[in-house]
């Protein structure tokens, strides 16, 4: 999905204007919609010239082995379990992944998607179930899956007291990287994360978008065939996540890495090709973005957005007319009707006798984070029922 700012343009121009640009593209789909505030961060910025234009060079690598021999499917997850003690932090997950895929992991915290990553990568025994990475058993393989895999953890695993080009040397040789291809392999680094010019400064003193580049250039540093990253951009300002996020759509498009990621940020899940939604050690919904919105429609109805001059108060009173998934985003209320013109009767209804003003009410197309808070709120309802 590519989101485009047009500038001083009502809705059919910008379309228009968008569509005589990519006209040697097929276009699925093409569609206005009101910007995200990601979105004007990025625009503001990029209009003061203070979001900094530069990018990642896209240079493809010397890869001469792995992909071809490679299996199709990159990692398999087949009714993976983990319990600790009488605690089940995973539950029966079962998820593929192809190569060049990017596919993301979400869910809220505790819903076991670190302990996944720690079982697929052989750091954690599982319980129960079967799993490969890379072609190879994650229980009986663990030193031939390191080898395969580049990692990158929460926290990150750069040493701060090393330079750029002292980290990126010691992960090559700690991933036996062969002495005769690790200038070369270096040299890659520096240039595809976009660290050309920072190879002597301190890792420790590097901005935090820079140094998540780094680290994941070091985690690419040996070309591995999978790459697991948990919150990659966790505390990174929009700027740095975009260009984070160039860098990935660079490695599975162009290299054919296949990718696990998790993220807590709903724009940036947009960008996978496949997503899990975990809730409680289980996966709850398994899909590509676009088929998780249309099963939220179909399920639940069309998302309208409900503006007030007393949003708070308005989304109690919303509540207890019978909409108990709806929420506050920002100033707005969220909620999913299957009768869209009897819900805005019953919400009129509703707010008037509270002195609330309805200022909007009007159809959105759902976003993933939609999804999300409607199949979390879902599960909780459930499990609060039994």
């Amino acid at each position: 999905m590519l989101r485009v700012f047009v500038e001083g343009q009502r809705e059919t121009p910008a379309i228009s204007q968008v569509k005589s640009l990519l006209s040697d593209f097929v276009i699925d789909d093409i569609r206005a919609s009101q910007p995200e505030m990601e979105d004007v961060f990025i625009a503001l910025l990029s209009r003061a010239n203070l979001a900094g234009h530069e990018r990642v060079e896209m240079i493809k690598s010397d890869r001469h082995t792995g992909l071809a021999s490679s299996p199709a499917l990159a990692i398999e997850a087949d009714k993976i379990c983990r319990d600790f003690g009488q605690f089940r932090a995973v539950d029966q997950v079962s998820f593929q992944v192809k190569q060049g895929e990017i596919f993301g992991l979400l869910g809220a915290n505790g819903a076991g998607k670190s302990t996944v990553f720690k079982i697929l990568t052989g750091i954690m025994p599982p319980t129960g179930g079967e799993g490969k990475v890379a072609g190879q058993d994650m229980r009986s393989a663990s030193r031939a899956i390191k080898e395969r895999i580049g990692y990158m953890s929460q926290a990150f695993s750069l040493y701060q007291d090393l330079t750029v080009l002292e980290n990126i040397r010691l992960y090559g040789r700690i991933y036996a990287v062969p002495r005769r291809q690790l200038k070369q392999r270096i040299d890659w680094v520096i240039a595809t994360a976009g660290l050309r010019g920072a190879e002597g400064r301190l890792a420790g003193a590097l901005p935090m978008g820079i140094r998540q580049r780094l680290a994941l250039g070091c985690a690419l540093v040996h070309q591995p065939q999978v790459l697991f990253l948990d919150e990659p951009t966790s505390g990174v300002d929009p700027v740095g996540r975009r260009r984070f996020w160039d860098i990935l759509i660079q490695m599975a498009r162009v290299e054919q890495v296949a990718i696990l990621v998790t993220t807590h940020y709903m724009s940036e899940a947009e960008h996978c090709d496949h997503l899990a939604l975990m809730y409680a050690g289980r996966i709850i919904a398994d899909a590509t973005p676009a088929q998780m919105k249309h099963a939220l429609q179909q399920a639940a109805g069309e998302l309208l957005e409900v503006a007030t001059d007393q949003p708070l108060q308005a989304l109690k009173v919303i509540e207890q007319a019978g909409f108990e998934e709806a929420a506050l985003f920002g100033t707005r209320i969220h909620l999913l009707a299957k009768e869209p013109q009897q819900a805005r009767e019953q919400i009129e209804n509703a707010l008037a006798p509270h002195g609330i003003s309805l200022l909007s009410l009007s159809p959105r197309p759902p976003r993933l984070e939609d999804v999300f808070v409607y199949r979390i709120l879902e599960q909780e309802k459930e499990a609060r029922s039994q």
